[in-house]
């Protein structure tokens, strides 16, 4: 905006120049070269600064007193007091202003004053100098100078504001972390964002990333190197530049190499953009910002009141997480009494009712065969709700070796339910996974068994397990019909609505004689 200014301001000045008929042509050579130059550095500064952050910054400075350098010169070589550059002097108390605050306004206006006066006296007096006129524009002068400083130190920066959070609130399908991160985004005008945090001086960092619109969270588990930023900044890695603001309000023109961590590269994962620390008294983070539109030396002015609110946005998310969590535990061990009171003490008894048939003289042959049957698969039913039960009282994640011991024993009790071949194809896995994700995904295997044998008529199935950093990963193949290759493969209802429900994918892959379940379960923290 001041660039453009500048350059439409040198260009009607030479056309005032141009237009006026009171001087000779040995006087109007030097304004003209004069003009002309300036109408060329105006083009050149336009060009080099032109979505280029960098260079605006840079050159801010020599072209504010280029500026005020080409007001005095044509203070003195024009009309004086009487000058038609009068606007000029607003354009660049203006511009000081926007830039950078109230001091270097007063600076600004204090010097151009004094040129302006200086220039007066020095054309003498008498005709050539109108008096009135004089005293008249160098108390406009002075006014204006103290609009424009009080302006410098009180502006108020025109951003688009933040969401509120209630709003954010409001959409509680998506995760409030991610939801803050995309209220930032706005307000900022960023077409992705990454933003991570830790409890302060801790080792874990969780992250946040949006990305083509996508939300995603995970946290880095392993002790991870990430020094905390100084402040705001513009960096751009390929130039090697960053640019922040000092205590003073002062520009600071720094190397990436140097300034910037490697891990802070790594975690951002991106070239150029706008980053933020986030501080409070019981965390630490930062977020950034990229994909900006006209990314420019103005996002650092709007960067602390919108680290000041995504902080806030993180607190009130990890406080809702915990009294969430605190209200889940309790009803989980509301829940696991119920069921301990109710249903396994069903299953107890019926238990040992099929125990006392077992062993009457009646129980012969293949009747003996189905009680005894009917009673393990009791029993197992049984084991697995104690420790599911066992699981909800404590609340604590279970272990991928416990997950494929049961994964292997559910296996078994469908193979006898729906009279086929049910295996678990699971490695030596490690880690665990959340009580939640256990109880899904025992109930997906359920259904995606039954749905194989009642619509696909399949005799084999093969559940397989595998664990990565961010999810469960579940695979149930079967023998069955499978899908027409005609025709296009729509998840199963039953099975989309739960995984939906975890923020999971689900993936359905046939070919005849064979179909593919495939469901990515994402974990949370599971320590």
């Amino acid at each position: 905006m001041i660039a453009n200014g500048r350059l439409l301001l040198a260009c009607l000045f030479l056309i005032a120049v141009w237009a006026d008929a009171g001087h000779s042509s040995a006087e109007i050579l030097p304004i003209y070269a004069l003009l002309g130059l300036y109408v060329v550095w105006s083009v050149t500064v336009l060009l080099m600064v032109w979505r280029d952050w960098w260079m605006d910054a840079r050159l801010a400075a020599p072209a504010h007193v280029m500026d005020v350098a080409v007001f005095m010169l044509m203070l003195y070589s024009t009309a004086g007091p009487s000058s038609p550059y009068f606007t000029f002097f607003i354009f660049i108390l203006l511009a000081a202003a926007i830039r950078w605050g109230w001091k270097e306004t007063a600076v600004t206006a204090g010097a151009i004053t004094a040129a302006y006066l200086v220039a007066g006296l020095a054309l003498g007096s008498g005709p050539e100098l109108e008096v009135e006129r004089f005293i008249l524009r160098t108390g406009n002068l002075l006014i204006i100078s103290a609009i424009l400083v009080w302006f410098g130190a009180s502006q108020w920066v025109p951003w688009r504001h933040i969401e509120s959070r209630r709003a954010v609130e409001a959409a509680r399908e998506e995760d409030g972390f991610i939801a803050a991160l995309r209220a930032g985004m706005s307000s900022v005008g960023a077409g992705g964002g990454v933003m991570l945090w830790r409890d302060a001086g801790g080792p874990e960092i969780e992250i946040v990333r949006i990305s083509g619109g996508k939300g995603t969270r995970s946290d880095v588990r392993r002790q991870t190197r990430w020094s905390t930023l100084p402040g705001s900044l513009l960096f751009n890695l390929p130039k090697n530049r960053v640019l922040m603001l000092g205590d003073a309000g002062r520009w600071q023109f720094l190397l990436a190499d140097g300034n910037l961590s490697e891990g802070f590269r790594k975690l951002a994962g991106v070239g150029e953009g706008l980053a933020v620390p986030i501080a409070t008294g019981t965390i630490e983070g930062l977020a950034v910002f990229y994909e900006v539109r006209a990314l420019s030396t103005d996002h650092l002015d709007v960067a602390p009141r919108v680290a000041r609110e995504l902080a806030v946005r993180i607190q009130d998310a990890t406080l809702f997480a915990a009294v969430e969590e605190r209200s889940m535990a309790k009803a989980r061990v509301a829940v696991a009494r119920d069921l301990h009171d109710s249903v396994v003490q069903f299953l107890a008894g019926l238990g040992f009712r099929l125990e006392a048939l077992s062993r009457s003289p009646e129980a012969i042959g293949e009747l003996a065969h189905g009680i005894a049957d009917l009673k393990d698969t009791v029993m197992t039913e049984q084991r697995q709700l104690r420790a599911f039960i066992k699981g909800l009282r404590t609340g604590m994640p279970i272990s991928m070796h416990d997950l494929t011991r049961d994964c292997a024993s559910l296996c078994k009790l469908l193979s006898r339910q729906w009279t086929i071949d049910c295996r678990c194809a699971c490695g030596s896995e490690t880690g665990f996974v959340p009580l939640r994700t256990q109880l899904d995904f025992q109930h997906l295997v359920r259904e995606a068994v039954a749905n194989a044998v009642r619509h696909g008529s399949a005799k084999h199935v093969t559940v397989a397990i595998h664990r990565d950093e961010e999810s469960l990963n579940l695979t149930v193949t079967d023998d069955g019909r499978g899908f027409a290759p005609d025709k296009p493969i729509a998840p199963p209802a039953s099975l989309n609505g739960r995984v939906r429900e975890a923020r999971g994918e689900l993936k359905v892959e046939s070919i005849e004689g064979r179909t593919s379940v495939i469901i990515r379960l994402p974990l949370e923290r599971a320590e």
